[in-house]
């Protein structure tokens, strides 16, 4: 019975990544909009920079919301949307992981051209989903002396054991991960998919946290304890219009709200409790 269900499940995404081809070449507007990749420099980097990575499939959630969200609640650098799909649908993106991780490669470099031009920006990253396993493979594979300020996790396809601590080495203040039970776009799909990073049979950190690898070192220990905190849903969230599901921390309440603050952006930035 449990084959069958998988079975479906496989089938769906299937037939509803075909479909997403199929609205992509069918819209030359938006197919231009994704595969655009250069980003051209504006009048507000130079006051800091906010990274947005989409989920798997790039379906634009958050893409309007956060910068939206960003901006109201004071942020006044720049807020660039990237843009990391196979342009095969939700399935294809959090399956070839071989993209996603070529994805992040060209990241780290955006990462480093901005740091060269703007040495004392601050530099933060909110991803979503497969979107996560991007963002954290781009701050890993920055220079040993280069960090971003913050990174927001949510919705994470990582595994919840994934080893977080080079990424972790990258960033000045923390990443936050926020995780939800009742991300059921997690629980139905990743048994079928597996995680961003390729495990089966664990839970990924979407709905559960992150936490320290098997017999971790001290100084994992240590930059965990430091550097990562875990953020589980909460109904006080649901007036902020997150619900726990699978997107609902881009909603442009929690953003602006809870996220901003969390972060330590905008008009939080001198407060971050």
């Amino acid at each position: 019975m449990r084959f069958f269900r998988y079975a479906f499940l496989l089938i769906f995404i299937i037939l509803s990544g075909c479909s997403y081809v199929t609205k992509t070449m069918t819209s030359p507007f938006r197919s231009f909009r994704h595969s655009f990749t250069e980003h051209k420099q504006s009048y507000w980097d130079r006051y800091g920079k906010v990274y947005y990575l989409d989920g798997a499939g790039n379906m634009g959630f958050g893409e309007e919301t956060v910068p939206k969200a960003l901006r109201s609640s004071g942020f006044r650098g720049d807020v660039e949307n990237i843009s990391w799909t196979t342009h095969t649908g939700p399935l294809g993106d959090q399956m070839i992981r071989a993209n996603a991780r070529y994805r992040a490669e060209n990241m780290t470099k955006k990462i480093i051209e901005y740091r060269n031009r703007y040495p004392q920006a601050p530099i933060y990253i909110i991803s979503l989903s497969a979107g996560t396993g991007v963002a954290v493979w781009a701050v890993e594979n920055l220079p040993s002396d280069l960090k971003v300020d913050s990174i927001v996790l949510l919705g994470s396809s990582l595994s919840t054991r994934y080893n977080m601590s080079r990424c972790l080495k990258h960033v000045s203040n923390k990443v936050f991960v926020f995780y939800s039970p009742r991300d059921y776009v997690l629980k139905s799909f990743i048994p079928v998919t597996g995680t961003i990073d390729g495990e089966f049979f664990t839970d990924p950190a979407g709905m559960a946290g992150l936490y320290p690898p098997v017999n971790p070192s001290r100084e994992e220990l240590d930059l965990y304890k430091e550097k990562l905190e875990n953020i589980a849903w909460r109904p006080s969230f649901e007036r902020l219009g997150n619900a726990g599901g699978h997107t609902d921390g881009t909603s442009y309440r929690f953003v602006k709200y809870y996220i901003a603050k969390r972060m330590g952006i905008g008009r939080y930035a001198q407060s971050n409790d």
